[in-house]
């Protein structure tokens, strides 16, 4: 009898066991789709899915702090990258020591005052609005660096923002740099800047180096030996 109850309880521990990691294991697959889709610049289906995987953690007890933390980092990440500024907006706007879920995520305050920075570039730019939403940008970025972003872009662009309002301040500057603020294609993304080829040079100029395939270079090998050939280097 005794031994029964040990296997029955055996039974339900792996049981237990295993239904938790089926559940980590479809979480894991489905972070993995969605950051696949962010990193071919697919941000629609990505968006859809954090939402659904935020909902469904939310419901089990056992999930950490720091995952829910992971998938709300990546929905604003998501945000920023579609212009979607508002809710990032408000997180800049508002003192960490008045938000507790956002007290200490530097990486979030980061990613708030640079669509802060962002929305005032887009924004007005009669001196009075400029001074008024740099002011708030700046206080958002000294808030990420307080909440403890250590990324040097940071400190750069805190720098950047005192710099730009001091300058709107004196007069020696009457508006905000735009930068790569064109909607098209050849816009800034999160993989940075398209490459193209040197601006002195003709595009038909511009060679591009491919490895040779492996396969292409063993034929390329067997033909010449035996034959006294001098080999030319390919690729």
């Amino acid at each position: 009898m005794r031994r029964s109850v040990v296997l029955i309880v055996i039974a339900l521990i792996l049981a237990t066991a295993g239904a938790i990691l089926l559940v980590a294991g479809s979480f894991d697959r489905r972070m993995g789709i969605a950051q696949e889709d962010m990193a071919v610049l697919d941000f629609s289906d990505p968006q859809a899915d954090y939402v659904a995987l935020q909902g469904d953690l939310e419901k089990l007890p056992w999930v950490s702090a720091s995952t829910l933390r992971e998938i709300r980092l990546r929905r604003a990440a998501l945000q920023y990258w579609q212009r979607d500024y508002n809710e990032l907006n408000d997180i800049a706007k508002t003192p960490p020591s008045q938000d507790g879920e956002g007290e200490k995520d530097a990486e979030l305050l980061l990613l708030a005052a640079n669509a802060s920075f962002r929305t005032t570039q887009k924004g007005p730019q009669d001196k009075v609005s400029l001074l008024k939403n740099l002011d708030g940008v700046i206080r958002a970025y000294a808030d990420a660096i307080r909440a403890g972003s250590e990324r040097p872009d940071a400190a750069f662009n805190y720098e950047l923002a005192v710099k730009l309002r001091d300058e709107l301040a004196s007069g020696k500057r009457k508006s905000m740099p735009t930068g790569a603020m064109v909607e098209d294609k050849t816009d800034s993304n999160m993989h940075g800047d398209p490459g193209e080829p040197p601006k002195d040079m003709k595009v038909e100029q511009f060679q591009i180096r491919i490895p040779m395939d492996p396969k292409d270079f063993r034929s390329s090998q067997e033909q010449n030996a035996g034959t006294g050939q001098v080999r030319k280097r390919k690729g």
